[in-house]
């Protein structure tokens, strides 16, 4: 119930923003800094994953959840009270320090007491926690802005954490074990910025010049190679790049994520600027897609456990989420095609996840299972980025000025920037087909959990 908990709420946070954020760019008035209410908890969430990894191994799991909560509530209720959207992207960027450490370490308490092979027989516990919080995102979105306000996408977060804290210090202070190790600060700060200067290159909506962020980039780069080669309990263990299919998995579950994003941002902004629907109509329509996720989700779950196989799900999934743009793309039956891309992002889910849970020494497995998720919010973090750059670049081609309200671009000039979005991502999902069949190894997966 406590690890159910903190998943819902992190899962909540991704789905609940997506409806209402046109109501609250218009109320703002945000302009061309809409997608940084997105952007900025993502970068935020990204940047400090690994961090909350690296110290549970050393502090405690449970040290670090009350850390990530706390701070999660106090980022929320400021979002709740911002009167302008740069007081909100700040709050944002709170709550998403806060937010980084929920489902990375709600996943990394589950791999410290259940083994890769069953943990497929859980995977329908944890598939009914996303399916409500997730299904209920959208909905309670849409509801709170135009019934309530859009404060309460915010506010709903504070009862729920207060009774996540709660339901930790009751059901997991056995898992606060610590071991000794000195914390590798150097290397954590220049992975943060290394991420932070990769994301904000890639924003259209950042106003520091490219060359300066790029330089920061390539410097901080190097000093992260530098500083990781010399301490001896690295933030970035080169050891793992040696486990069986680690590195292969983050760069799919990167783009898996890269795909859910793009559905889950733009096509709520697409049914409410260019066919007119309404925050409530445009979420009850995105139901179909988190349903669909969570099907895909709890069946390839039952299968990896039934069978002991995930390299198959893996590339049924991307097939299916190629499928799935090109026919969004082509406007053929579009709730069939949100469905299709449900099911796929799905399946590659929990298959992705056996795979790093079933390589990572116990040792590791906080970091391990951090740097996953690290590739998880990265990639809904460039995927947001890129998405938000094609559409971009693709209005400009077409002679329109910059406007402040997305609405008042002419519905065929917004259709082509959608189709853009679309037609990228298919071609992404193309490309996980052929990097999960060139570079994803099968392996036995285990059936006990070790502990040193």
């Amino acid at each position: 119930m406590s690890v159910a908990l903190v998943i819902a709420l992190g899962s909540l946070e991704k789905s609940i923003v997506t409806t209402p954020l046109p109501i609250i760019g218009n109320e703002l008035n945000a302009g061309q800094s809409l997608t940084w209410i997105v952007t900025a908890y993502l970068l935020a969430a990204t940047a400090v994953l690994p961090i909350y990894g690296k110290l549970s191994d050393i502090l405690g799991r449970v040290r670090m959840l009350y850390i990530g909560i706390s701070l999660f509530i106090l980022g929320s209720a400021a979002c709740g009270f911002a009167k302008n959207i740069e007081t909100l992207i700040l709050s944002r960027v709170i709550q998403g320090i806060g937010g980084g450490g929920l489902i990375a370490l709600a996943f990394t308490v589950i791999a410290d007491c259940i083994p890769a092979r069953e943990v497929g027989k859980y995977q329908g516990y944890i598939s009914i926690v996303y399916a409500v919080s997730s299904i209920a995102g959208p909905l309670l979105g849409g509801y709170f802005a135009e019934h309530l306000s859009w404060r309460w996408v915010f506010w709903i977060n504070l009862p729920l954490g207060v009774l996540a804290v709660i339901l930790i210090r009751k059901n997991l202070s056995h898992l606060n074990k610590k071991r000794q190790a000195k914390f590798d600060w150097f290397g954590a700060l220049f992975l943060m910025l290394s991420s932070t200067s990769l994301l904000l290159l890639l924003s259209p909506e950042s106003q520091i010049p490219h060359i300066w962020i790029g330089g920061t980039l390539a410097f901080s780069i190097v000093m992260l190679l530098l500083i990781e080669r010399k301490v001896s309990d690295p933030i970035l263990p080169a050891r793992l790049t040696k486990l069986p299919g680690y590195v292969a998995c983050i760069l799919l579950i990167l783009c898996s994520q890269l795909l859910m994003f793009a559905v889950l941002v733009y096509l709520p902004m697409q049914m409410q600027w260019q066919r007119g629907m309404t925050a409530s109509e445009s979420g009850e329509i995105m139901v179909i897609f988190m349903v669909s996720v969570t099907i895909g989700a709890y069946c390839g779950g039952k299968l990896v456990n039934k069978l002991g196989k995930y390299k198959g799900l893996t590339v049924t999934g991307f097939a299916l989420s190629a499928l799935s743009f090109a026919m969004i793309y082509g406007h053929i039956h579009p709730p069939i095609a949100l469905g299709l891309a449900g099911l796929g992002i799905g399946l590659t889910l929990p298959a992705l996840g056996v795979v790093v849970q079933n390589v990572l020494p116990a040792k590791d497995r906080g970091i391990g299972l951090s740097l996953f998720n690290f590739g998880r919010e990265l990639g809904g973090a460039i995927g947001v980025a890129v998405c938000s750059a094609v559409f971009q670049y693709t209005l400009s081609t077409q002679g329109q000025s910059v406007k402040d309200n997305m609405a008042d671009y002419p519905p065929y000039i917004l259709d082509q920037g959608f189709n853009a979005i679309y037609l990228m991502m298919a071609g992404m999902a193309l490309f996980a087909v052929l990097l999960t069949l060139f570079t994803l190894k099968k392996q036995k997966l285990a059936t006990e959990v070790t502990n040193d």
